[in-house]
């Protein structure tokens, strides 16, 4: 049996008509030396400076910040910024007929909210230990009824926690919107 002729050895194997012609001259991936590279790597191939520079860079480019440490959050200066830069502080009727929407209302209302939704909390607390009472006063419904009423503070600490994480997300949103403000008035 005869075999087909293949590709001479270190050439790839290319049928008749398909991909590219092959390449005359050394391998790509062989070196300068003609040596194959012992990874299979070609080499890389740096290109020189422009011709119209005249030769390499001197020192970093223009504008570039040579051992700037990164910082972890923002700058100490942020601290001491007011919370709108643009405009000076309103009251909240000021605040509220804004028709520019320069100052924000649900900024100085979310403490209220949180006030009043762990009133609330609380109320619908005192609510389920009134009803374990009541269930503990019926007959045989002392065991059923000392379990609601120890789940009480468990549901109280839930609900908070999960009105304080739905207050928080809006805290952040709108502290997020005045820092880029501040940071879109230094540029």
């Amino acid at each position: 049996m005869t075999t087909p002729p293949g590709p001479a050895p270190g050439q790839p194997y290319r049928p008749e008509g398909y991909g590219p012609p092959p390449l005359q001259g050394p391998s790509p991936l062989q070196g300068p030396s003609g040596q194959q590279h012992p990874m299979g790597v070609p080499p890389v191939q740096r290109p020189g400076p422009p011709p119209h520079l005249g030769g390499p860079p001197q020192g970093p480019p223009q504008g570039a910040r040579t051992n700037v440490p990164a910082q972890a959050g923002p700058p100490e200066d942020w601290a001491s910024l007011p919370s709108q830069a643009a405009a000076p502080e309103k009251g909240f009727l000021g605040a509220l007929l804004d028709f520019n929407f320069n100052h924000l209302v649900t900024t100085k209302l979310i403490k209220l909210f949180y006030v009043l939704a762990l009133l609330m909390i609380s109320a619908s607390a005192f609510i389920v230990v009134a009803i374990g009472l009541w269930i503990f006063d019926l007959r045989n419904g002392q065991f059923l009824g000392t379990l609601v009423i120890l789940s009480s503070p468990v549901i109280w600490l839930f609900e908070a926690v999960m009105v304080r994480i739905f207050m928080e997300t809006i805290v952040v949103r709108f502290k997020t919107a005045e820092y880029l403000r501040v940071i879109k008035d230094k540029l």
